[in-house]
């Protein structure tokens, strides 16, 4: 492999020799206009880890990053900026570096029906997600998010709450860029709110980001599957073959063209055993030319 041109998956090419971000002014420029105006985390840029060609430019930076708190911690995360050919900027991503990671499902719980804990004390939202069922996470989501440019949030679904000195709320978001030329993404949005009512975004992960050749595309219509009926059919004739396994839909995020067309729709799971314990899964259906449909892959969503 050549050091002089280190290419990753998707197009990413590794920075070489130098990664302070202040050896790569076009990279700091670019974060500097994504950030402006950017509240409730303090982003200082540390390295340009990656660049990735699109119609524009993708910079990965790594950054220290500081909540707008009484007692704030500071992690560190990748921050993805997008800079489009008229040289606007906005962060498409941020990716937790040395946060801790929790699986949604625990292997030993006494659960109720109505709550069900996971392991890192999240509990995953039974019954209706819809985030209009759930106020309390859309005040905090719309608080959180008040006076940022560069992109509009639209809340989908609640998918779990986890009570600390406050509460943390994690919020299916379709995100869309303001820019000429919008492309929809899908995240989890993670909002801390305090016991004063005070609220800031602390992490964003990527589900479906900006479109690249061969890759997903994020769904920008209704996510239920009643409002997509292919969608729905597709569904429900892979799943009829599946067994140990329950499946209930919670959101059509996206789709990709390949031969036929894959469906990623985030679902509900249960294993078919007495009391089990939800957890959260995005399956792949794959439907091919003929109508045949089958699920191709499952992968357990990570709070």
């Amino acid at each position: 492999m050549s050091i002089e041109n280190t290419t990753l998956k998707g197009g990413w090419v590794i920075t070489q020799g130098d990664t302070s971000i202040e050896k790569h002014p076009d990279a700091l420029a670019a974060f500097e206009k994504a950030s402006a105006g950017y509240v409730g985390v303090k982003f200082t840029p540390v390295a340009l880890l990656a660049t990735q060609i699109v119609s524009g430019k993708n910079y990965a930076i790594l950054c220290k990053a500081t909540p707008a708190t009484l007692d704030p911690t500071t992690t560190l995360k990748i921050v993805i900026v997008y800079e489009d050919l008229n040289g606007n900027a906005t962060i498409t991503g941020v990716r937790d570096v040395l946060g801790t990671d929790y699986p949604v499902f625990a292997a030993n719980c006494a659960c109720s029906a109505n709550e069900v804990p996971v392991l890192g004390g999240w509990n995953i939202t039974i019954g209706d997600t819809s985030i209009d069922k759930h106020p309390d996470a859309l005040a905090a989501l719309e608080k959180a998010t008040a006076g940022m440019l560069g992109a509009k949030y639209e809340p989908i679904a609640l998918l779990g709450t986890q009570i600390v000195a406050g509460k943390n709320y994690c919020i299916l978001c379709r995100i869309t860029p303001v820019t000429l030329d919008p492309k929809p993404t899908m995240k989890l949005v993670y909002v801390y709110e305090d016991t004063q009512g005070n609220a800031v975004i602390t992490d964003i992960k990527e589900i479906i980001g900006t479109p690249v050749p061969g890759g997903f595309i994020a769904n920008d219509g209704a996510t239920d599957l009643d409002s997509n009926p292919e969608v729905k059919n597709a569904f429900e004739k892979a799943i009829k073959d599946v067994f140990g396994v329950d499946y209930e839909p919670i959101a059509y995020l996206g789709y990709q063209i390949v031969a036929g067309k894959n469906y990623l729709i985030l679902c509900e799971s249960k294993i078919v055993v007495p009391d089990p314990i939800p957890s959260l899964t995005l399956v792949t259906v794959y439907e091919d030319l003929d109508g045949n449909c089958k699920i191709i892959n499952t992968e357990p969503v990570v709070l």
